[in-house]
């Protein structure tokens, strides 16, 4: 059966290590000068080169020929260790042998003199497994060694190690390789395979294997089984399952021109071409970080072309840095877990950072409430845009001042001999319908998060998702409620039959009574998850220390 690549392209020095140069040049120098300790602990990403790093390490330990560090590889110990067949190397997985019964064992054989060298060294892999009995049984072997016997502990989680045993190691961190020194290698490893492929197709190789060299040879030898030894960059991307740049940063850049219609639409062409939405939007991200390191003046990565620089430079010119960050940030926190097959959250994310371009063009200013004449009622008029007007609130008095003013106007001192002033003489600003006054509508929205929760536990992305949106309700009844969405395209997608019955179903079950909705577009909603509740603000939490109180909307007194 042929060697996998990975096994057969294992370094044979510390030199061919890539991207370890710390490590290596520490052991080969404690090597040549005849130092080397009695126990060392490699710990970082796995594929990084810890296990070989120890194999080498034993290796020119019993090298007859070592010369600057390095084994020769062709003494009669070396070509034991190149074999397999070393009996001064014993390897322990501590994954499958994890008690106490396999450490004792070990315990015991490590006074026996070496077989072959100078030297029995012990690699025990994924130390971390190891159970706390089996810690206590290393301790005393681990720091008083007998001469011959170097240890070499390899995890990736070297947090769960107790500190007396890290304490009694010499301690190397690997780190992910660089995506230089992974290309480096892979070439190497092509020139001797005989696998002709490029380097922009090897540093996709590299890039899917985020810093782990043996992620990186596996792939490189799964690619030349199925496509041959010529791989393009095609074969590559098929083979990975990446999606071609084309698409993602056509839709980079549709977003920060505000291309709506056309950004919605090239989502939809990419979902029916059955590709995976989680892949196009990290590459949409990745296009969009690039656009704005171009734009701060830097390099995306490191070894782009001069055209591709070029032509995110031309991308960004006369778009400003608020509106690409705009952008990446809405792209990036589209959440996608839930239902990876949905095209929802990317497309309100492309209609948040288009629509917030032209939100301060086309806000409406806000007027100043008029003051009606003496004797006019003035709670019928001035309902929202987007939502029905309806039956005039009688005039029942001026509405209840917000929780701040009451609390400070209670504390502050009248003085003596003087009635209060009425509260019915200032004008009354006109009210909408219904006003965060009103005790339904109040109550209500203090239960929005639980709907929007409550929809997300649900199995309803889509309806969590505009729930999520710049939206509240505007108005409330016993028997209706209704939703006020700042943008356009968000009312419309709530409005769709399948999210507007989920919505009511979501609604009348947190609100424990039936309750009809309808979706609607006001451009001066404020989002309820921007609002800040009356209890948290710094004014009221005095008032309170002061023998204020806060008036629920159900009327009960909260201290």
């Amino acid at each position: 059966m042929t060697e996998i690549l990975y096994r057969k392209w294992r370094p044979r020095t510390f030199d061919e290590v890539a991207g370890q140069e710390h490590v290596t040049a520490t052991l080969k120098n404690a090597l040549a000068s005849n130092r080397v300790a009695h126990a060392y602990l490699f710990a970082g990403p796995r594929g990084t080169g810890k296990t070989t790093t120890g194999r080498l390490l034993g290796k020119a330990l019993n090298c007859r020929n070592r010369k600057d560090g390095e084994p020769c590889n062709e003494c009669e110990s070396c070509a034991a260790f190149l074999a397999g067949r070393a009996m001064d190397l014993i390897e322990l997985d501590a994954a499958s042998n994890r008690g106490i019964d396999e450490i004792r064992s070990l315990r015991d054989k490590v006074a026996f003199a070496p077989g072959a060298g100078d030297y029995k060294v012990y690699l025990i892999d994924e130390v971390h497994m190891l159970t706390e009995a089996a810690f206590n049984a290393l301790l005393k072997t681990l720091e008083e060694p007998p001469p011959h016997a170097v240890f070499v502990l390899a995890t990736t989680e070297p947090h769960k190690l107790p500190a007396t045993i890290a304490s009694r190691c010499q301690r190397f961190d690997f780190r992910r390789a660089p995506l230089a020194a992974m290309v480096g290698n892979l070439e190497r490893i092509c020139a001797g395979e005989g696998i002709r492929c490029g380097p922009q197709a090897l540093e996709l190789i590299a890039r899917s294997a985020t810093g782990s060299h043996r992620d990186a040879v596996n792939l490189l030898d799964q690619l030349a089984t199925s496509y041959g030894n010529d791989l393009t960059v095609e074969h590559v991307r098929a083979g990975l399952g990446l999606i071609g740049d084309e698409r993602a940063g056509k839709l980079a850049r549709l977003a920060i021109v505000g291309d709506l219609a056309g950004g919605l639409t090239l989502i939809a062409a990419v979902r029916d071409d059955g590709l995976d939405l989680r892949q196009f939007q990290r590459e949409l991200v990745d296009e969009l970080r690039g656009l704005l390191l171009v734009k701060s003046g830097l390099e995306p990565a490191e070894g782009v072309t001069q055209e591709r620089l070029q032509d995110l430079r031309a991308a960004v010119a006369s778009v400003p840095t608020a509106r690409l960050l705009a952008a990446l940030r809405a792209f990036g926190e589209a959440d996608l877990k839930t239902d990876p097959n949905s095209t929802l959250p990317l497309d309100i994310a492309l209609a948040e950072c288009v629509l917030a371009m032209e939100a301060p063009e086309a806000r409406p200013a806000q007027a100043r409430p008029a003051s009606p004449a003496a004797g006019q009622d003035a709670a019928g008029g001035g309902a929202r845009v987007g939502v029905a007007p309806s039956t005039p609130l009688p005039d029942a008095g001026p509405p209840p001042l917000p929780a701040e003013a009451a609390a400070a106007r209670s504390l502050r001192p009248q003085p003596a001999g003087r009635e209060p002033p009425a509260e019915a003489a200032p004008a009354r600003p006109v009210l909408p319908p219904s006003t965060p006054a009103d005790p339904t509508l109040a109550a209500s929205r203090a239960r929005l998060r639980t709907m929007y929760e409550r929809a997300r536990g649900g199995g309803f992305p889509q309806v969590a998702a505009l729930l999520n949106s710049a939206c509240d309700i505007i108005q409330a009844d016993e028997h209706e409620v209704v939703f006020g969405f700042k943008y356009p395209v968000h009312a419309t997608k709530a409005s769709e039959k399948q999210n507007l019955e989920t919505l009511a179903a979501v609604v009348s079950e947190v609100l424990g009574r039936a309750a009809t909705v309808r979706c609607v577009h006001d451009p001066n909603v404020e989002p309820w998850n921007q609002r800040q509740p009356a209890a948290r603000s710094p004014l009221v939490r005095v008032a309170q220390e002061m023998g204020g109180r806060i008036l629920s909307p159900g009327g009960e007194d909260q201290a």
